[in-house]
Protein backbone atom coordinates (compact mmCIF):
# COMPACT_ATOMS: atom_id res chain seq x y z
CA UNK A 1 0.00 0.00 0.00
CA UNK A 2 2.56 2.26 1.26
CA UNK A 3 4.36 1.49 -2.27
CA UNK A 4 1.62 2.38 -4.38
CA UNK A 5 0.81 5.33 -2.31
CA UNK A 6 4.47 6.43 -2.97
CA UNK A 7 4.16 5.54 -6.98
CA UNK A 8 0.83 7.77 -7.36
CA UNK A 9 3.00 11.27 -5.68
CA UNK A 10 5.46 10.88 -7.95
CA UNK A 11 3.81 10.10 -10.84
CA UNK A 12 1.48 13.29 -9.79
CA UNK A 13 4.34 15.24 -9.34
CA UNK A 14 5.96 14.45 -12.58
CA UNK A 15 3.03 15.13 -14.31
CA UNK A 16 2.45 18.65 -13.05
CA UNK A 17 6.26 19.05 -13.78
CA UNK A 18 5.47 18.46 -17.79
CA UNK A 19 2.18 19.84 -17.74
CA UNK A 20 3.74 23.14 -16.75
CA UNK A 21 6.71 22.38 -19.01
CA UNK A 22 4.49 22.15 -22.58
CA UNK A 23 1.85 24.79 -20.80
CA UNK A 24 5.29 27.55 -20.68
CA UNK A 25 6.69 25.99 -23.89
CA UNK A 26 3.02 26.98 -25.75
CA UNK A 27 2.85 30.75 -23.91
CA UNK A 28 6.60 30.99 -25.68
CA UNK A 29 5.88 29.38 -29.05
CA UNK A 30 3.06 31.79 -29.31
CA UNK A 31 5.01 34.65 -28.18
CA UNK A 32 2.60 35.30 -25.67
CA UNK A 33 5.48 35.58 -22.77
CA UNK A 34 8.87 36.10 -23.68
CA UNK A 35 11.62 33.68 -23.53
CA UNK A 36 12.82 34.39 -19.95
CA UNK A 37 9.48 33.66 -17.72
CA UNK A 38 11.81 31.25 -16.38
CA UNK A 39 15.10 33.12 -15.49
CA UNK A 40 17.71 30.43 -15.81
CA UNK A 41 15.65 27.17 -16.35
CA UNK A 42 15.21 25.49 -19.46
CA UNK A 43 15.76 29.27 -20.86
CA UNK A 44 18.28 28.30 -23.98
CA UNK A 45 15.82 25.74 -25.08
CA UNK A 46 12.47 28.40 -24.41
CA UNK A 47 14.64 30.83 -26.36
CA UNK A 48 14.85 28.38 -29.06
CA UNK A 49 11.20 27.86 -29.24
CA UNK A 50 10.60 31.02 -29.42
CA UNK A 51 13.04 31.94 -32.12
CA UNK A 52 11.15 29.17 -34.35
CA UNK A 53 9.32 29.66 -37.48
CA UNK A 54 6.66 28.48 -39.66
CA UNK A 55 6.08 24.72 -39.43
CA UNK A 56 9.01 24.08 -36.79
CA UNK A 57 6.58 26.33 -34.45
CA UNK A 58 3.90 25.15 -35.46
CA UNK A 59 5.43 21.22 -34.62
CA UNK A 60 6.76 22.84 -31.06
CA UNK A 61 3.00 24.13 -29.98
CA UNK A 62 1.60 20.97 -31.26
CA UNK A 63 3.50 18.77 -29.42
CA UNK A 64 3.26 20.71 -26.42
CA UNK A 65 -0.72 20.72 -26.87
CA UNK A 66 -0.03 16.71 -26.98
CA UNK A 67 1.96 16.61 -23.79
CA UNK A 68 -0.80 18.85 -22.06
CA UNK A 69 -3.85 16.90 -22.72
CA UNK A 70 -1.18 13.93 -22.27
CA UNK A 71 -0.72 14.98 -18.84
CA UNK A 72 -4.06 16.12 -17.78
CA UNK A 73 -5.14 12.80 -18.47
CA UNK A 74 -2.88 11.16 -16.51
CA UNK A 75 -3.42 13.85 -13.59
CA UNK A 76 -7.58 12.34 -13.94
CA UNK A 77 -6.56 8.95 -13.93
CA UNK A 78 -4.22 9.14 -10.77
CA UNK A 79 -6.29 11.67 -8.45
CA UNK A 80 -9.27 9.70 -9.02
CA UNK A 81 -10.39 7.17 -6.47
CA UNK A 82 -9.38 3.64 -7.03
CA UNK A 83 -12.51 1.84 -7.74
CA UNK A 84 -13.48 -0.76 -4.73
CA UNK A 85 -14.55 -3.79 -4.92
CA UNK A 86 -18.23 -4.21 -3.07
CA UNK A 87 -18.28 -6.81 -0.81
CA UNK A 88 -20.84 -9.14 0.61
CA UNK A 89 -21.12 -10.54 4.11
CA UNK A 90 -21.55 -14.14 4.68
CA UNK A 91 -22.05 -14.60 8.11
CA UNK A 92 -21.00 -12.15 11.58
CA UNK A 93 -20.43 -14.13 14.87
CA UNK A 94 -18.07 -13.42 17.83
CA UNK A 95 -14.98 -14.99 16.42
CA UNK A 96 -15.31 -13.29 12.99
CA UNK A 97 -16.99 -12.03 9.71
CA UNK A 98 -17.06 -14.05 6.15
CA UNK A 99 -17.42 -11.94 3.33
CA UNK A 100 -17.29 -12.55 -0.27
CA UNK A 101 -16.45 -10.38 -3.14
CA UNK A 102 -18.95 -9.49 -6.11
CA UNK A 103 -17.01 -10.19 -9.01
CA UNK A 104 -16.62 -14.11 -6.97
CA UNK A 105 -20.55 -13.88 -6.99
CA UNK A 106 -20.76 -13.02 -10.68
CA UNK A 107 -17.96 -15.98 -11.64
CA UNK A 108 -20.80 -18.14 -9.63
CA UNK A 109 -23.17 -17.20 -11.55
CA UNK A 110 -21.96 -17.09 -15.21
CA UNK A 111 -19.73 -20.38 -14.78
CA UNK A 112 -23.76 -21.87 -13.74
CA UNK A 113 -25.37 -20.33 -16.77
CA UNK A 114 -22.50 -21.34 -18.80
CA UNK A 115 -23.56 -24.99 -17.52
CA UNK A 116 -27.00 -25.12 -19.79
CA UNK A 117 -26.91 -26.86 -22.60
CA UNK A 118 -26.99 -24.50 -25.46
CA UNK A 119 -25.79 -21.50 -23.27
CA UNK A 120 -22.13 -20.53 -24.63
CA UNK A 121 -21.30 -17.06 -22.95
CA UNK A 122 -22.61 -15.27 -20.02
CA UNK A 123 -21.73 -12.03 -18.76
CA UNK A 124 -23.48 -11.44 -14.90
CA UNK A 125 -24.06 -8.17 -12.49
CA UNK A 126 -25.31 -8.59 -9.25
CA UNK A 127 -26.43 -5.55 -6.89
CA UNK A 128 -27.66 -6.14 -3.37
CA UNK A 129 -30.88 -4.80 -2.76
CA UNK A 130 -33.30 -4.33 0.25
CA UNK A 131 -34.71 -8.29 -0.62
CA UNK A 132 -31.70 -10.29 -1.60
CA UNK A 133 -29.77 -9.83 -4.31
CA UNK A 134 -30.76 -8.87 -8.11
CA UNK A 135 -29.06 -10.84 -10.82
CA UNK A 136 -28.61 -9.68 -14.19
CA UNK A 137 -27.09 -11.83 -16.80
CA UNK A 138 -26.78 -12.08 -20.68
CA UNK A 139 -26.16 -15.20 -22.08
CA UNK A 140 -25.25 -15.84 -25.97
CA UNK A 141 -26.88 -18.80 -26.85
CA UNK A 142 -26.69 -21.30 -30.05
CA UNK A 143 -29.46 -20.27 -33.03
CA UNK A 144 -31.71 -22.45 -32.18
CA UNK A 145 -32.03 -23.43 -28.67
CA UNK A 146 -35.29 -23.18 -27.06
CA UNK A 147 -35.40 -19.97 -25.03
CA UNK A 148 -38.87 -21.19 -23.53
CA UNK A 149 -36.72 -23.68 -22.08
CA UNK A 150 -33.47 -22.80 -21.36
CA UNK A 151 -34.84 -19.23 -19.38
CA UNK A 152 -36.92 -20.66 -16.38
CA UNK A 153 -33.80 -23.43 -15.95
CA UNK A 154 -30.58 -21.02 -16.03
CA UNK A 155 -33.01 -18.38 -13.57
CA UNK A 156 -33.26 -21.42 -11.15
CA UNK A 157 -29.90 -22.97 -11.71
CA UNK A 158 -28.27 -19.24 -10.82
CA UNK A 159 -30.67 -18.67 -8.23
CA UNK A 160 -29.92 -22.42 -6.99
CA UNK A 161 -26.48 -22.21 -7.11
CA UNK A 162 -26.02 -18.56 -5.21
CA UNK A 163 -28.67 -19.35 -2.35
CA UNK A 164 -27.28 -22.83 -1.80
CA UNK A 165 -23.64 -21.79 -2.15
CA UNK A 166 -23.27 -18.61 -0.21
CA UNK A 167 -26.51 -18.25 1.99
CA UNK A 168 -27.08 -15.39 0.64
CA UNK A 169 -30.98 -14.48 -0.62
CA UNK A 170 -31.57 -13.66 -4.61
CA UNK A 171 -34.73 -11.58 -4.90
CA UNK A 172 -34.49 -11.59 -8.87
CA UNK A 173 -32.85 -13.24 -11.87
CA UNK A 174 -33.39 -11.59 -14.85
CA UNK A 175 -31.47 -12.85 -18.42
CA UNK A 176 -31.30 -11.22 -21.63
CA UNK A 177 -30.42 -13.76 -24.37
CA UNK A 178 -28.89 -12.68 -27.49
CA UNK A 179 -28.68 -16.10 -30.25
CA UNK A 180 -24.94 -16.32 -31.46
CA UNK A 181 -24.42 -17.81 -35.29
CA UNK A 182 -22.84 -20.78 -36.00
CA UNK A 183 -22.22 -20.91 -39.80
CA UNK A 184 -22.04 -24.55 -39.31
CA UNK A 185 -25.12 -25.60 -37.60
CA UNK A 186 -28.29 -25.42 -38.77
CA UNK A 187 -31.75 -24.27 -37.36
CA UNK A 188 -34.29 -26.80 -37.27
CA UNK A 189 -37.84 -25.83 -36.15
CA UNK A 190 -40.76 -28.53 -35.49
Amino acid sequence: MMISVFNRIVVTVFAVAALAGAIVTIGVATQAWPPDVLIGWFQPQLRLAADTSGSVRVAVIALSVVIVVGMLALLIAELIPLRTTQVHTLSTSDKGTATIENDSLCLLAERTGESIHGVNDVQCFIREEESGLHVLCRAHVTLGTNLLEVNPEMRAKVRESLQQLTGLTVSQVDIRFKYHSDKRSRVAVR
